[in-house]
């Protein structure tokens, strides 16, 4: 191997796992680093006549989702800056299938990878930590809205920043061998249990529970680290009772928000500042809040008009300013429904919803079929145990009984369709190595 090829080895080899590092310096880099990644792979599949990367059922599944996207961009062009996001989506599929060429050829899941992921996450919570204490961060971001967010500063999204940056982790963690040291053992499970605090600690209600979805779902469906999950559990809920009491201020309790605060917008308490149009609209009960009922109750108005084909990835909010949709006191009107199936079904229409729906239920049968797999060994396989983490890491973000951000964000799209690139490297090693 030449001196190039060493180069294109660590550059795109590491990149695949530092780039969580990229989604946190901003859009730009990471979207440099898709690019490019894209185009590397693209070239050595080609010219190594690699084509076992693109002719599978799980492009062919990409192909028609990108295909449902370009036909309602299309057909709902409002103006260019609209259609871009639509046109240019192929890319993200693309990223994820670039990721799996990467690890299939220059898989590096060794101490070095291991050695960043601690370090990185151990500066994000003694960042958060700092914040979370004294009010600002290490660059003199200031806590917004009573709730940390480190080097995001006033983007409220480092909970979910580390919801998906701790399966890859524990991934790396895994396969380089690391786990089999007791006493290292003791500091990745301090680690990790820290990350779960300072998701606890954002106030991020979404990623806190997706966050104990998926330890569950590693849990019932793990058995050879379920000793390793429980130590997690009981060092995070230690932690966060005594980080908590330690607060910047008063109204910095995360419990509220978790809980009391999820279950009156459940049940509408205290929103009477809606007056009449609360009990016009909700009754007694809302979905998630009364600014998500809100997005939903819109969502189905304008559903109603585009079944099939939906409007295009942007046409939410481009739609739900115009006077036929729009509620009372313009309530519900946003970039985005709030949901990832409810965006997909507005702007993809009933087909790119049911693609969406059909991607869960597949997702839940592979886990069923990985859990099925580990049972069914006397020791420790950790490619199969790999691949369970990283398909409970798709379910949560698959899953559809919770608000989200944007799907066709840059961010969250990167940060989606990252995982599944991991899932392909897995589930195709994995069936290679039983044929």
């Amino acid at each position: 191997m030449n001196f190039n090829q060493n180069l294109l080895k660590n550059f795109f080899g590491y990149g695949v796992f530092i780039f969580p590092l990229f989604l946190l310096i901003g859009p730009l880099v990471s979207e440099i680093f898709l690019i490019l990644i894209i185009f590397f792979s693209t070239y050595y599949i080609f010219r190594e006549h690699k084509f076992n990367f693109y002719s599978n059922k799980y492009v062919i599944f990409f192909l028609i989702f990108y295909l449902s996207t370009l036909a309602s961009t299309l057909l709902n062009f409002y103006n260019y800056d609209f259609a871009k996001s639509g046109v240019l989506y192929f890319r993200i599929p693309l990223f994820s299938i670039a990721i799996w060429f990467v690890l299939a050829n220059y898989s590096l899941f060794n101490r070095r990878v291991v050695i960043f992921y601690s370090t990185f996450l151990t500066i994000i919570i003694c960042d958060s930590l700092f914040q979370f204490f004294t009010g600002e961060n290490f660059l003199g971001n200031e806590i917004i809205k009573s709730r940390i967010s480190s080097f995001f500063g006033d983007e409220l999204i480092l909970g979910g920043f580390l919801l998906r940056i701790l399966p890859i982790f524990l991934i790396c963690t895994i396969l380089s061998n690391i786990v089999n040291e007791k006493k290292i053992n003791i500091f990745f499970a301090l680690l990790i249990s820290l990350v779960c605090v300072n998701v606890y600690l954002t106030g991020e209600r979404a990623s806190f529970f997706l966050l104990i979805f998926f330890f569950g779902i590693i849990f019932l469906s793990n058995k050879f680290l379920r000793k390793f999950i429980i130590v997690i559990m009981i060092f995070s809920v230690c932690f966060s009772f005594v980080i908590s009491k330690f607060r910047y201020a008063e109204d910095m309790n995360p419990a509220i928000r978790m809980f009391t605060k999820t279950y009156n917008q459940f049940t509408g308490k205290g929103e009477e500042q809606y007056g009449k149009y609360k009990k016009k609209l909700f009754n007694k009960v809302y979905i998630f809040s009364h600014d998500h009922h809100g997005h939903y109750l819109l969502s189905y108005k304008i559903f109603k008009d585009f079944p099939i084909l939906g409007t295009g990835p942007k046409g939410f909010r481009y739609l739900c300013r115009n006077k036929i949709y729009i509620l009372e006191n313009n309530d519900g009107c946003s970039t985005h429904p709030h949901n990832t199936y409810i965006q997909i079904l507005i702007s993809n229409g009933f087909i790119g919803f049911t693609l969406l729906l059909f991607s869960f239920l597949y997702i839940s049968k592979e886990i069923l079929m990985t859990r099925k797999k580990i049972n069914s060994k006397k020791t420790f396989d950790k490619f199969i145990a790999s691949e369970n983490i990283v398909l409970a890491a798709i379910f949560i973000n698959l899953w559809p009984l919770i608000p989200t951000g944007n799907f066709f964000n840059n961010w969250l799209s990167m940060s989606y369709f990252y995982p599944i690139g991991f899932y392909l490297y897995f589930k195709f090693r994995n069936e290679r190595l039983i044929s």
